[in-house]
């Protein structure tokens, strides 16, 4: 589907079974998925099986069990069937079919009831998360939600203000990281996996302040990058840091610049409250993006200690990025591209002939 929903294609029933060849070619190519009709009704859906996989996942996470296997077809089975390079074969239920080239499961055929029901169920899984991400965001998610009210009754927030805050960056991060699966898997691959509770509490420990909620969310779903081509896909040629790294260079920071021994010091040029969140670039910290706990706005810094709001928020900040690869059209700034399967910002500086940058378009 593209991101707004809508299949890449769609075909009647009697015409799919006699053209899976191409059909099976288009998702596997696009990562698509196709509407299969009948009397233009819709009957099922053949989608990647990579897809499918991640919908029964998700939705073992939410409802606790995968959707029950359909009654055996009273016909024998028949046999599996070629379309070109790809073999169909069709399921005990008269209804799934599964579509292999050279051996490899590529895309499988759902009725549309059956993937209504995994997509409303995965809706409450954790999504393009492995085990281990998975349990420390719920972690996190467990933690947020027994968390001590303010002792001073005027400062107490809307209960459910930290949980919205928390969904809207599981919900931009997962745009992000679904775009990338696709599109700039090199980039994908550089994903640290979450940091725990107890990892994130630490930080807190060492800034000596507390970290805003969608900041913990983001590292509790990922706890920065891995080192290499392809980490600097943040919006700008951003790099995500790790939670190590945010402490040492807010540490160094402060010892450069000093902090403020008066917090209302309008001369002060590093803040206790000010959390590195991002470096621009692959390799230096010399200028990078900034939250803000006591205001929540996302700020650059350079190495001349000049700082100024970027974004109200961290949320905002990948709500931008996620809508700017979904609909590249909407750039007002650098547009994505790609560049040996990294998501690479406008043309490069010292651009490689060998591998050039391709703009996305959609």
């Amino acid at each position: 589907m593209t991101p707004d929903g809508t299949p890449i294609s769609s075909v009647e029933l009697a015409n799919a079974v006699e053209d899976f060849e191409r059909l099976a070619s288009l998702v596997e190519e696009t990562g698509g998925r196709v509407d299969i009709t009948a009397g233009g009704e819709l009957v099922g859906v053949l989608l990647p099986a990579a897809d499918l996989a991640e919908l029964e996942h998700r939705a073992r996470q939410g409802h606790g069990a995968p959707w029950p296997v359909p009654d055996e077809a009273p016909e024998r089975v028949p046999g599996p069937e070629q379309h070109g390079p790809y073999t169909r074969y069709l399921h005990a239920d008269g209804l799934r079919m599964t579509l292999t080239r050279g051996r490899v499961i590529v895309a499988e055929v759902r009725s549309a009831r059956e993937l209504a029901w995994l997509e409303e169920k995965a809706g409450r899984g954790r999504g393009c998360m492995d085990p281990k991400q998975s349990a420390a965001f719920a972690e996190f998610l467990a933690s947020q939600s027994h968390s001590a009210p303010p002792n001073d009754p005027s400062q107490e927030l809307d209960p459910h203000l930290e949980e919205t805050e928390v969904r809207q960056v599981y919900d931009a991060w997962l745009r992000i990281k679904r775009w990338m699966r696709t599109h700039a898997p090199v980039s994908y691959m550089s994903l640290n996996p979450g940091a725990s509770q107890e990892e994130i509490s630490s930080a807190e420990r060492a800034l000596g302040v507390e970290i805003p909620a969608d900041l913990k969310a983001l590292w509790s779903l990922h706890n920065g990058v891995r080192s290499g081509h392809g980490e600097a896909f943040l919006i700008s040629n951003a790099r995500l840091m790790s939670i190590a790294q945010s402490v040492e260079l807010h540490r160094h920071w402060g010892n450069n610049y000093d902090f403020p021994d008066d917090p209302d010091d309008p001369d002060g040029l590093w803040d206790h409250g000010w959390i590195p969140v991002c470096t621009l670039g692959e390799h230096s910290w010399a200028n990078g993006l900034f939250l803000d706990a006591g205001t929540g706005e996302l700020s650059s810094w350079d190495e001349h200690a000049n700082h100024q709001v970027e974004y109200e928020s961290l949320t905002s900040y990948l709500e931008e990025m996620a809508d700017a690869l979904e609909v590249p059209g909407l750039c007002t700034s650098a547009r994505p591209g790609l560049q040996r399967g990294a998501l690479v910002w406008g043309v490069p500086d010292y651009p490689d002939p060998a591998h050039p940058w391709v703009e996305f378009t959609g």
